[in-house]
């Protein structure tokens, strides 16, 4: 079947949307540049340790994922995480259990005691009307400074490589800025929900799978009517009357095709290049989104040198404490079939906004200093029998200034050229949960205009249906 749809970038946002296309009948062909399809997601067996080179796991409470993963008969390779797990954070340099729940987070040790009386009146503090707030002025304004810089600093700058000073709060943190709008209170909103929650048929989970988070991509990447082109290089663009001209190289030697609907999933340089010709106030717009580059190091080594105790999901590192790590997982106590009998397997999360130059270290350098961190806090006596280190300059999408505003003024470009969709992480969250999500929204859209336009061109096909 001739492809209605060109996807140019395979990793998970194009994956997951050529996947929604065939669900519905749409055939699609995807250009991917890379030798494999599934972007940065990458796992890696070695030694008896399976490592992941970008994302770890996937949280989930959309159904959506669970709808994906169940069609592609997943559900019997997931690994679950244990729920009872702990999560730690880095305070007065030793680890520190988070609690999850309020009324435990009121008796903890992390902090003082006017920062749990500022938690207790968050119910009381009047919606906020500046809508362009950073994560830090929100923070702040509903939770009080204490919480920020012992707390949701970590996070933003842990798992997002992200600077909470600049981070826009809505764009970052959307979920707590939807509760505050529509409940006006955090707290308030995340009692409702939860009583809501136990109705839904869903349920959130934290998960990985067998043979990694590969394992999703490559079920995807095999689903039938995808049909992925790697080692294609789309060079140029160009809008016609109903359709879209792409031009290419795949290995070396040019290609071209004529296709109704264009779907661009590659990061914002590379779309602003494709599309600056056409229109360069959109080329700016995508060339001005920052990307901080980012690294993993995997260290295995012997459960016995390790004197902490192995009992959490990892723990993350708030900026003022000056570690060389933004965060680590425990990823053989998240999933067990991680790292032989006998071994643990410690992944430390480097660089970003808060470390940039760290990824032009060696391997060496990078492996002593993740190492001195880690010591004093995990007491580990011995040394690392494997060490693996993956780098991406160009890692994660910063979601810095007016960034709600940049996506509006994107979206109004994008509008008018019909036929042509963007959907990639710097646009609706890089987890895989929101890249599967986002997928869909996209899927729907486009499968809703390809039947329009056929019914445009064949009104006689309405008669009959």
């Amino acid at each position: 079947m001739k492809p209605q749809v060109l996807i140019v970038g395979g990793g998970i946002s194009g994956l997951s949307t050529a996947w929604w296309l065939a669900q519905q009948g749409v055939a699609v062909e995807i250009w991917e540049s890379a030798p494999r399809a599934g972007g940065k997601i990458r796992s890696h067996r070695e030694d008896g340790y399976l490592t992941e080179d970008a994302a770890a796991l996937l949280v989930n409470f959309r159904p959506q994922v669970d709808q994906m993963i169940t069609d592609l008969a997943l559900n019997r390779h997931k690994h679950l995480r244990d729920e009872n797990l702990k999560r730690y954070i880095v305070h007065h340099d030793r680890l520190t259990h988070v609690p999850m729940l309020l009324p435990a987070l009121l008796t903890s040790s992390l902090w003082s005691l006017p920062a749990k009386l500022r938690l207790m009146v968050e119910p009381f503090i009047p919606r906020g009307a500046h809508t362009g707030e950073s994560v830090s002025e929100f923070i702040r304004r509903r939770l009080g400074r204490e919480i920020l810089d012992t707390a949701m600093d970590a996070f933003v700058s842990g798992t997002l490589a992200s600077d909470p000073d600049l981070a826009e709060a809505q764009s970052v943190l959307p979920r707590l800025t939807a509760l505050e709008q529509r409940y006006g209170s955090l707290s308030m909103g995340m009692f409702i929900n939860r009583v809501v929650k136990r109705r839904r048929a869903n349920t959130a989970d934290t998960f990985s799978f067998t043979k990694g988070m590969e394992q999703l991509l490559q079920a995807l990447a095999n689903s039938p009517g995808i049909h992925i082109r790697t080692g294609t290089t789309a060079t140029r663009i160009q809008q016609e009357e109903d359709s879209w001209q792409v031009q290419g190289e795949t290995h070396g030697s040019p290609t071209e095709v004529r296709i109704p609907q264009l779907v661009l999933s590659t990061p914002a340089d590379t779309s602003s290049q494709l599309l600056y010709p056409m229109d360069a106030e959109l080329g700016e717009l995508l060339a001005g989104i920052e990307y901080a580059p980012v690294g993993v190091m995997h260290l295995g080594i012997a459960s016995s040198a390790i004197q902490h105790r192995l009992d959490g999901t990892g723990f993350l590192v708030a900026r003022h404490n000056r570690l060389a790590i933004n965060g680590n997982l425990w990823m053989s106590t998240l999933f067990p079939h991680r790292a032989p009998p006998g071994k643990a397997l410690l992944s430390s999360y480097l660089g970003g906004v808060r470390h940039p130059e760290q990824l032009q270290k060696s391997d060496e350098q990078l492996a002593d200093e993740v190492l001195d961190s880690l010591r004093p806090l995990m007491k580990i006596t011995g040394q690392p029998d494997y060490i693996r280190v993956r780098r991406h300059l160009q890692g994660l999408p910063l979601y810095h200034g007016q960034y709600r505003a940049r996506l509006a003024r994107i979206a109004s470009r994008v509008q008018a050229m019909p036929g042509l969709e963007l959907n990639a992480n710097y646009i609706g969250g890089v987890s895989v949960r929101e890249r599967i999500y986002q997928g869909q929204r996209t899927a729907q859209d486009i499968a809703a205009r390809l039947h329009c336009n056929t019914r445009n061109r064949h009104p006689q096909q309405i008669l009959v249906s």
